[in-house]
C-alpha cells in the first residue's frame, strides 16, 4: 500500500509542491535586475583645528554619543601664540599712545595760537626798535649836513632803519597769514571731544587677545552629530597635527542604500524606477523603495559589495541610490538584496506610499 502510494500519488503531491513554491517565489520575488546594496548613513570626523597633543578620552570606542557630547580633551602645541599675544598687547599700548584726528587737529590749533602770538611779538619788537631807529636818523641827519657825524655812522643808521622797515612789513604780513590760517582752521575743524582710542577698535583687540589666549589653552573636541563612536587613531600622549581625524562617528541609521549595477544592464537605470529591498535576516523583512539617483559613470567600488574576478584588479558598477522609507531601520553597512522592477517610474523618484510598509516573506 505505501509502496504503491510513493509510486503513484506522492510523485503528483511533490509537483503540485513545487508549482505552488514557484508560484509564491515568484509573487514574492517578481521580475527585474536583482542586485546587492549597502545600507549608508551619516559621517562625521572628529578633528583637531591646531597642532595639539591627547590629553583624555572621554568616551569609549562602540558607545552612543550625542550632538553636542565630549569627545576627547586636547592641549594644543602653538608656540607662536604667547608671541601674538605679546605683540597685540605692544600694539594696543601704541594706538593708546598716538593722538587722534581730533588730538591732532587740537595740537596744530594750538601751534597755530602759538606762532600767531610769537609773530606779534616779534613784530612789536621790530616796530619799538624801528622807532628808536628813525630818531637815530633823524637826529644824525643835520649833524652829518653840519660835519659833526662821519659818514659811515650816518649811513649806518639809515641802513638799520631801512632793514628795520622791512622786518616791520615782512612781519606784518607773517601776522596776516597766520591769522588767516587760524580762522580757517578753527571754521573747517571744529573742537571735538578727542578719544585715546576707537572702542570698536578696543573691542577688536580684545577678542583677538581672547582668542590668542585661548588657542594655546586645553580644548575639547565634541560630537558633531549623534551617532556610534568608531575606532580612535590616536590614544593620549599621541600628538596631532592640525584637521587631523580623531575618530569618526558613524549614525545609527542608514539614510540610503547604494547599490552597483554591473554591465551587462538587463534595463536601463533611471531615478524613479520601484525597487523591492529584502533585508538578510532571521526574519526576512521586506519593503518597496524607488531609485532617487543613477551615478554619471562608473566608479570603482571599494565596499563590501565589491567582487574581484579571477584576472581582474579591480571591481566596478554604476552606482544607484535607493531612498530608505522613514519607519524602517537599516544599519549602516548592512548588506540588502535589491530587485529593481521595469514597472512604472515615480515622480522624482520619490518613495510609493501605498507599497512602503514593511512585511515578512514566509
Amino acid at each position: 500500500m505505501i509502496r504503491e502510494f510513493c509510486q503513484r500519488a506522492l510523485p503528483l503531491f511533490v509537483f503540485i509542491a513545487t508549482v505552488i513554491a514557484a508560484g509564491l517565489l515568484w509573487n514574492h520575488v517578481g521580475v527585474g535586475r536583482s542586485a546587492i546594496g549597502v545600507g549608508e548613513g551619516l559621517r562625521a570626523h572628529v578633528v583637531s583645528p591646531h597642532p595639539a597633543s591627547v590629553m583624555h578620552l572621554l568616551v569609549e570606542p562602540h558607545t552612543s554619543v550625542r550632538r553636542g557630547d565630549p569627545i576627547a580633551i586636547l592641549q594644543p602645541f602653538n608656540p607662536d601664540a604667547p608671541l601674538r599675544l605679546l605683540q597685540s598687547r605692544l600694539e594696543l599700548a601704541r594706538l593708546a599712545s598716538t593722538p587722534t584726528l581730533a588730538e591732532e587737529n587740537a595740537i596744530q590749533l594750538e601751534r597755530l595760537r602759538i606762532e600767531l602770538v610769537q609773530t606779534r611779538s616779534e613784530l612789536a619788537v621790530a616796530k619799538v626798535r624801528l622807532e628808536f631807529a628813525e630818531r637815530d636818523v633823524a637826529r644824525n641827519e643835520p649833524l652829518y649836513r653840519d660835519r659833526l657825524v662821519p659818514e659811515d655812522v650816518f649811513e649806518l643808521s639809515r641802513s638799520n632803519r631801512d632793514l628795520l622797515r622791512a622786518e616791520v612789513a615782512e612781519k606784518s604780513k607773517a601776522v596776516e597769514e597766520v591769522g588767516s590760517r587760524l580762522a580757517q582752521w578753527e571754521t573747517t575743524n571744529p573742537q571735538r571731544p578727542a578719544h585715546s582710542v576707537d572702542p570698536l577698535l578696543l573691542d577688536d583687540f580684545a577678542n583677538v587677545q581672547t582668542s590668542v589666549s585661548t588657542n594655546w589653552s586645553t580644548h575639547t573636541l565634541v560630537a558633531p552629530i549623534d551617532g556610534i563612536v568608531g575606532g580612535f587613531l590616536r590614544q593620549p600622549g599621541e600628538f596631532l597635527v592640525e584637521g587631523e581625524p580623531l575618530v569618526t562617528i558613524h549614525s545609527s541609521q542608514a539614510t540610503h542604500i547604494v547599490a552597483y549595477l554591473r554591465q551587462p544592464f538587463g534595463m536601463e537605470p533611471k531615478p524613479g524606477l520601484p525597487v523591492r529591498v529584502s533585508r538578510r535576516a532571521a526574519k526576512r523583512e521586506r519593503f518597496d523603495s524607488a531609485i532617487r539617483h543613477v551615478g554619471p559613470q562608473f566608479e570603482t567600488i571599494t565596499n563590501a559589495l565589491a567582487m574581484v574576478r579571477e584576472g581582474t584588479l579591480f571591481d566596478s558598477g554604476l552606482p544607484i541610490i535607493v531612498d530608505i522609507p522613514a519607519h524602517i531601520s537599516v544599519r549602516p553597512g548592512e548588506v540588502v538584496d535589491l530587485i529593481i522592477r521595469s514597472g512604472a517610474v515615480f515622480a522624482g523618484g520619490a518613495i510609493p506610499s501605498a507599497s512602503a510598509s514593511a512585511s515578512a516573506l514566509p
